[in-house]
This record gives structure tokens, sequence and C-alpha cells, in this order.
């Protein structure tokens, strides 16, 4: 059984007006609750065989903060192409994933993984807010992702977190 993770990058700063959409660093509410999510993935004993990020500044800090507790750090690999990356672009490269792979965290922006967890999952989901973490299961191999049987198990959003 295969794990599909969706993570949306953490609440960025707009403080350096001067800065472009890429360069945007985490606001303090942002780096707060991508510890928080850190320490419930710890709690879960979720791990991950792949990390796929798009290479904006706030998904790489937000992806810094939270692997940071996990042992071993798994292998992340960065992608141009997922920087405001569509449904369907982000689909097409989940479905080219090995097989090998049973836990896939794939970290990047709205509107697109908003549209494809309500996509693959065939669930209306009123918000994809900022540090949401979905886990889609259900499917056995990557390149069946869009075959209409997949279960959205769990959308946690940072607050729900603080209650922990």
């Amino acid at each position: 059984m295969k794990n599909l993770f969706l993570l949306r990058h953490a609440k960025s700063s707009w403080e350096n007006a001067a800065l472009g959409d890429f360069d945007r660093p985490l606001s303090k509410r942002g780096i707060s609750n991508a510890i928080l999510l850190s320490k419930y993935i710890q709690k879960q004993s979720i791990s991950f065989d792949l990390v796929i990020s798009s290479p904006s500044e706030r998904t790489q800090s937000t992806l810094d903060l939270v692997l940071s507790s996990l042992d071993p750090i798994p292998t992340t690999t960065l992608k141009e192409s997922l920087y405001h990356a569509s449904a369907s672009s982000l689909s097409q490269l989940i479905k080219e994933q090995n097989d090998e792979i049973n836990n896939l965290l794939v970290i990047g922006h709205n509107p697109g993984l908003h549209a494809l967890t309500e996509s693959l999952t065939n669930e209306s989901i009123v918000k994809f807010p900022t540090c949401a973490f979905a886990k889609i299961t259900n499917f056995n191999h990557w390149k069946d992702i869009d075959a209409g049987i997949l279960n959205l198990e769990s959308l946690i959003i940072p607050k729900e977190l603080k209650h922990d």
C-alpha cells in the first residue's frame, strides 16, 4: 500500500516588499506552524521514502523545519516544476515515481495542491491552508493515483495541532 502526503508550505512573510514571490521567507507564525507539524509527524511515527519539493524559499524553509525531527532525514529532490504547479502537473510527477517508494511527500503551493487533493479523492475541501498536511491512501501503484479509489485519510491543519 502506498501513502501520498501533500504539504502546502507554511505561512510566508510579506514584510520585505522588495522580495519576489519565489524568495519570500516564512513568517513567525509559519515557523511556529511548521515546528508543530514536525512534532505531529514525529509523534505519529510518519516516515517518508522520498520528498519532492518546490525550490522556493518558503517551501525549503518549511521542509527544513518539518524534517528536522526525523531520523534518518529522507532523500529530497527539488523540482522547479513544482513552483505553482497545476493539479495535472503534480499528478503526472507523482505517477512517474518508482513503485519501490511507499511513502512520498510532495511539498508545494496552492491552488495546485488543493485541486489535486480534491481530484484524487473526490472530496470537497473548503480550505487547504498554509502548512496543511494531507495523507492520501488506498492504492498500490503510483501510476494508479487517478483511478478514483483514493481515500483522504487525514487533512491536518495548523489550528488542529495547537490543541494537542
